[in-house]
């Protein structure tokens, strides 16, 4: 279950379109960033339930399955059934609340890795990129192991030691007397994460957190396709948490596409050809822009009207789940002179009295 109201937690109402949410989702993830609150501990909580409301609200799927049974998970399991509790706390509220004595269960916990912080990066793209797909090459600031220790936060020439608050175990047993009976309980131990050890004395690079700052370039495959909005995700690129942790992700966000000189309607592009009167009547050539940049030279015939396409196929869009491109299609405009001179209008005079260029 998602255990928040997710249209609550993007401060928007359940009739809100797809740009309302994704208008709503980049103001608040900028505003509670953990990088631009320094020093606040719950701007990471706030940060992921933002992040995690999207991804629900966002995919129709998930956001018709949240509307209809307030989940996004495809059916009960025990952890829902009992509360979001857990089997044993289930079972131990029961025996609480209903006088059963002399209860006693032990609950291990499975220790749990650190996560790094996702790395968000907004990238403006150009038609050909998204047209043939590109490689780009990004500047990011991510904590990563130090260099020194390997990321385990000890001094090197030290090294590790079990940890005293577990005895090296990596757990701890806990029990509560209740009138009840006795109720133990195994957790990870908090003082080495479970690892069981801890270092002896702490990196001096680091200060015994295992990360350090660094300036990477990061090469970045752009798909043929993509469209503003889209996400890419780079596994295990983001920000190293420190000791016993796995990074975080990068996400490439596409924020725009600068599509000039064309329109994009799905995976074709729209290029707007200007022809003067007689270019149109009697045929012509003409250099048409291509989205890899360079230019064409096509072949216009006699008589074309406004609004008449001439059909480049495959000089479209890349299709992103599929093969091929789409197409460019080049409309047909006659540009009208707004001043003539006198023998430009007599000459038209002259031929507006001609059956051919009558209208039908």
């Amino acid at each position: 279950m998602t255990g928040f109201d997710p249209y609550e937690v993007l401060e928007v109402d359940r009739n809100a379109s797809s740009s309302e949410i994704k208008s709503s989702y980049r103001r608040l993830a900028l505003k509670n960033h953990p990088d631009k609150n320094p020093g606040d501990k719950g701007a990471e909580d706030r940060f992921k339930r933002i992040s995690e409301a999207y991804q629900i609200l966002s995919d129709p799927v998930k956001r018709d399955r949240y509307d209809r049974f307030g989940t996004v998970e495809s059916g009960p399991d025990m952890s829902d059934i009992f509360g979001g509790f857990g089997l044993d706390d289930a079972l131990r509220a029961f025996m609480e609340n209903f006088g059963f004595g002399g209860f006693s269960t032990t609950r291990a916990r499975t220790a749990r890795r650190r996560r790094g912080q996702d790395i968000v990066v907004d990238v403006e793209l150009g038609v050909g990129e998204v047209a043939l797909g590109a490689t780009r090459e990004l500047t990011v600031m991510r904590a990563e192991p130090c260099p020194e220790c390997g990321g385990d936060g000890a001094d090197p020439s030290e090294g590790m030691e079990d940890c005293p608050a577990c005895d090296g175990r990596g757990r701890v047993r806990t029990t509560r007397r209740t009138f009840l009976g006795s109720i133990q309980s195994v957790h990870v131990c908090d003082d080495c994460d479970g690892t069981g050890k801890v270092p002896k004395k702490k990196c001096s690079v680091c200060s015994g957190t295992g990360a350090k700052s660094v300036k990477r370039r990061i090469k970045v495959d752009i798909p043929a396709g993509i469209e503003e909005g889209h996400y890419l995700k780079l596994g295990r690129q983001g920000d190293f948490p420190g000791a016993n942790g796995i990074s975080g992700d990068l996400i490439v966000h596409v924020e725009s596409v600068d599509y000039t000189p064309f329109e994009r309607e799905g995976d074709d592009l729209i290029y707007d050809a200007v022809l003067s009167f007689p270019q149109a009547a009697l045929g012509t050539r003409i250099e048409v822009s291509m989205a890899t940049g360079e230019s064409r030279e096509v072949e216009v015939d006699s008589g074309m009207q406004p609004g008449d396409v001439i059909l480049l196929e495959g000089e479209g869009i890349g299709r992103l789940r599929g093969r091929g491109r789409g197409d460019l299609r080049v409309v047909i405009d006659v540009h009208v002179p707004r001043k003539l001179s006198r023998e430009e209008k007599r000459i038209l005079s002259d031929l507006s009295e001609s059956k051919r260029f009558k209208p039908d």
